[in-house]
């Protein structure tokens, strides 16, 4: 038979564990882990004494930090709910404030419509009247307005117009009577423009060929102030009374202007500054080649402007027929007297449509073009005497008919 062992452990004493005297033992910490239950065994666990204290403070730090994060919460918590009651309580007072205030809306409106029903017939009829008689007062500032847009639109297209009058004279002044007329011109306008002090006179020199003519540009200040010009009815009507006596001025410089174009139109009339015939010169006045095909040269003492046969040939200039005949190589030949010694000829015609003596307007039809006389096709041949000496025609022709 087998021998039962007893299986409980065997404890040994603490001093036999130990051993003060080992200074390795003092490094650790033993623990002795005993069972509930009577079989199980003793264990001791042996654990170093640095790791136990790391252990412990450890676990002091975890339960201070939880402690701490606890009690803050707590202090949220409570701030939370401190805020959350102010905030409804803010909200009641608001919305008691609104209501105050709705009332008190109301109570102001309809104390206004007591008010406002209080007022007579009489009182709300005055303004009715008032407000009929401002807008009586704008729509008439507005036709005042109108018409000082009107006037100065005018006053601007009456000196566009004198100003091109002037500049279309001042290119006749190569004649002799209209460059007398047109320095008296000029001083007269200067001189209604310096004494109405309305006007800033600019002297421009207008340079030709032949001569330099001193024209006198002049600007209207009628429109400078025009978009700052306050709208009321004191300003309007001073700026209206203005713009009427500028109107006036103009009108005395047209009028002052048609007397002199009147004394000019004699003048206008009778010089020879159109061309005979609105074609291509083919020879100009001067020294030039036989065009027959003689030796050496010759002096042309006309102008040639080529065009078809029959061709209508009008006079440059109104004055009275001197000749009108056949005369040697010239053929066919008219020529008018338009005075101050100016002569123009029309020659190599095929016929000729005036007479001696017959009056002849500017522009008139007077000949055709031909080939009669020496020439070498159909052109007609002009020319222009200044006191009975052949001219060069050239600045004379100033415009087509």
């Amino acid at each position: 038979m087998f021998r039962r062992h007893n299986t409980r452990p065997q404890v040994k004493k603490v001093s036999a564990l130990v051993d003060k005297r080992s200074h390795k033992q003092r490094k650790y910490i033993s623990l002795m882990l005993v069972p509930s239950y009577s079989t199980g065994r003793t264990r001791s666990l042996r654990i170093p004494r640095v790791v136990f204290y790391c252990i412990i403070f450890t676990i002091f730090a975890v339960t201070a930090v939880t402690t701490g994060f606890y009690l803050r919460g707590e202090r949220f918590a409570e701030q939370y709910r401190y805020t959350r009651d102010n905030l409804y309580d803010t909200i009641e007072e608001f919305e008691d404030f609104q209501a105050e205030t709705a009332d008190e809306h109301a109570r102001l409106v309809e104390e206004s419509m007591y008010i406002y029903e209080q007022l007579t017939e009489e009182q709300r009829m005055a303004r009715i009247e008032q407000n009929l008689l401002r807008q009586q007062q704008q729509s008439a500032l507005n036709d005042l307005q109108d018409q000082i847009n009107d006037l100065e639109q005018m006053i601007i297209e009456f000196d566009e117009e004198r100003q091109s009058i002037i500049e279309g004279l001042s290119t006749r002044v190569i004649i002799p009577a209209v460059s007398t007329l047109f320095d008296l011109l000029i001083d007269s306008q200067a001189a209604l423009l310096y004494y109405s002090r309305l006007w800033d006179m600019v002297p421009t020199i207008v340079e030709y060929e032949h001569t330099e003519v001193a024209l006198m540009a002049f600007s209207v200040n009628a429109t400078d102030d025009t978009e700052a010009m306050p709208l009321t009815e004191a300003d309007l009507t001073e700026r209206l009374n203005q713009l009427v006596f500028e109107l006036e001025l103009q009108v005395l410089l047209l009028e002052d202007l048609q007397s002199y174009r009147q004394q000019m139109d004699p003048h206008l009339r009778n010089f020879p500054t159109l061309w005979p015939v609105s074609a291509q010169v083919s020879s100009h006045f001067g020294w030039r080649r036989n065009p027959m095909g003689g030796r050496g040269g010759e002096f042309h003492s006309g102008i040639d402007i080529r065009a078809p046969r029959n061709t209508p040939i009008r006079a440059a200039g109104g004055g009275t027929v001197s000749f009108a005949g056949w005369r040697g190589g010239y053929g066919l030949v008219v020529m008018i007297n338009h005075g101050s010694g100016v002569t123009t000829l029309y020659a190599h015609n095929s016929v000729n449509l005036v007479s001696v003596g017959q009056r002849i307007e500017r522009g008139e039809i007077i000949a055709r073009v031909g080939t009669t006389g020496r020439t070498t096709g159909p052109h007609v041949h002009f020319e222009v005497h200044i006191n009975g000496t052949a001219t060069d025609p050239w600045p004379f022709m100033m415009e087509h008919y």
